[in-house]
């Protein structure tokens, strides 16, 4: 069931806090900036100048080559006075800032960073395999050591005996409380101005950039960790061309950081999850599990009798869950859902996973992931990855390029621990539709999405000024910080509160 707006029932849900939401954002411009320009004098593979003071003349530049140096020309003659080698200082003896992006595609950085020579500060961007589902909260968890969150999106349920109740963590967000990741975060958008940035991107990417940079000036840490949430709205609401544009302010943000230090920093960039760049089409999945004979409820008892689904979904994703005591029966209604790409479940302690193409078993033994179709081969790995036991680097080694990578590990952990309280069905829906928060599309039309466990949603990237990425192959998010910080994962620097 594809629908272009909600039905009214989605509608009224949301539009209390909606309208809210649109009258706080019609005031709440920030007006916060780099000082740094937006686009050098001029650029070319030998040299990207700027004018810093913005008086029309050339004052610094940075010189690709031997992962960069620094010009400055201080009496704007024309000849540089002062030159700094970023290879000349010592990962350890300068600080370290992380910026985390949120939503960048693995293809996009790396086809980016081989044509802008003001990336060529960095190294070549590795590939980085997101957990699943491929969502934020999920995926930085991972990153940055936090412990799993308690479930896979804000607004969870609990089936425990003991409590059997529905989590709302977007109260608690509001109210000021940072999940565990957040907590070992330098700085980050605070959550009551999400909205308004999904709704106002680009003036909010530019505030963030710069309040992350004002972070780093302040802290007296070796090691910061600054988290860009905007970058996800630039994608949702204008797509692919925004790409360009995240870009370029990350470009612009790290000149300045450069040019304020003198070189004397090292820089990393981590994402967490891909995007699909797709103009995007809501899917009532509620109907349809409603109209398969299934109550969906919000009750925070479940089941009451054995046809009781809980739907778990957030904002506008191409994944969603469901708690429910008949997985099989449910997998086999949202099969004849036409959008659907993946539906994965437990049968004891295998993961099943079923798509429209067939079926296949996984099962972990000694340390090994086993993929066995059953019935076709729904993940599309080739023969010799099925049924034949692999350790966990040997499949994210072979399959980080395929259609579902690193498919059987990031499936099997999805339902043994990546976060706490897991639906019994995790489903996909295919690229341009998308299921969640149908009261959105009142306000946003969405151009890009992620969620899923394919290639383009999956795959985002890791890049960095220090060596410690050279020759490094793929790699599983939890991995990310063990290259990037040999003295540890980051520590946390805040209380739970805002």
């Amino acid at each position: 069931m594809i629908a272009t707006k909600p039905p009214f029932r989605f509608a009224l849900r949301g539009f209390h806090f909606s309208l809210s939401a649109a009258l706080l954002a019609a005031g709440c411009t920030p007006r916060d900036h780099l000082h740094f320009p937006e686009h050098p004098v001029s650029q070319s593979p030998a040299a990207v100048v700027f004018d810093t003071d913005h008086n029309r003349t050339a004052d610094f530049a940075i010189l690709p080559g031997g992962r960069g140096r620094l010009a400055f020309d201080d009496d704007e003659d024309g000849t540089p006075d002062r030159l700094f080698r970023l290879a000349d200082y010592a990962d350890d003896d300068v600080p370290h800032l992380v910026v985390l992006l949120d939503s960048i595609p693995y293809e996009s950085l790396r086809a980016r960073h081989a044509a802008d020579p003001r990336m060529s500060v960095f190294g070549p961007p590795v590939k980085v395999i997101a957990p699943y589902p491929s969502m934020s909260a999920v995926c930085f968890s991972d990153i940055l050591h936090a412990p799993p969150m308690p479930g896979p999106i804000n607004r969870h349920y609990d089936p425990r005996p003991q409590h059997r109740a529905v989590t709302n963590l977007i109260a608690q967000r509001y109210r000021g409380y940072r999940n565990p990741w957040q907590q070992r975060l330098h700085y980050n958008l605070a959550y009551k101005d999400n909205t308004t940035a999904f709704l106002k991107p680009r003036p909010w990417m530019k505030a963030e950039f710069e309040r992350a940079r004002r972070a780093f000036d302040a802290s007296p840490d070796r090691t910061n960790v600054v988290y860009i949430s905007s970058t996800a709205s630039m994608l949702f609401k204008h797509g692919a061309p925004a790409l360009d544009e995240v870009f370029d302010e990350l470009n612009r943000f790290v000149a300045q950081v450069l040019w304020e230090r003198r070189g004397a920093v090292k820089i990393s960039v981590v994402s967490d999850h891909g995007h699909n760049l797709m103009k995007t089409r809501w899917v009532d999945v509620e109907e349809h599990l409603e109209n398969g004979g299934f109550h969906v409820t919000g009750k925070p008892r479940l089941p009451e009798r054995p046809d009781d689904v809980f739907l778990e979904q957030d904002g506008l994703l191409t994944w969603f869950g469901v708690h429910t005591v008949r997985p099989d029966a449910v997998t086999d209604h949202l099969l004849t859902l036409p959008e659907i790409e993946t539906v994965a479940y437990l049968r004891g302690q295998k993961v099943v996973v079923r798509t429209p193409a067939g079926e296949a078993r996984i099962a972990r033994g000694n340390q090994r992931f086993t993929y066995t179709p059953v019935d076709g081969n729904p993940l599309e790995f080739p023969p010799d990855l099925c049924d034949v036991p692999l350790s966990a680097d040997e499949w994210i080694a072979r399959t980080a390029d395929l259609p579902f990578p690193d498919g059987a590990v990031r499936l099997w952990d999805a339902f043994h621990g990546a976060t706490r309280q897991t639906p019994q069905v995790m489903a996909t829906l295919q690229d341009g539709t998308c299921a969640g928060i149908g009261w959105f599309l009142w306000f946003v039309d969405p151009h890009s999405t992620h969620g899923g466990l394919n290639q383009v949603n999956s795959a985002t990237c890791v890049m960095t000024m220090t060596g410690r990425l050279d020759g490094v192959g793929p790699l599983r998010s939890r991995e990310v910080m063990g290259h990037l910080l040999p003295g540890g994962p980051p520590r946390i620097v805040s209380d739970g509160r805002e």
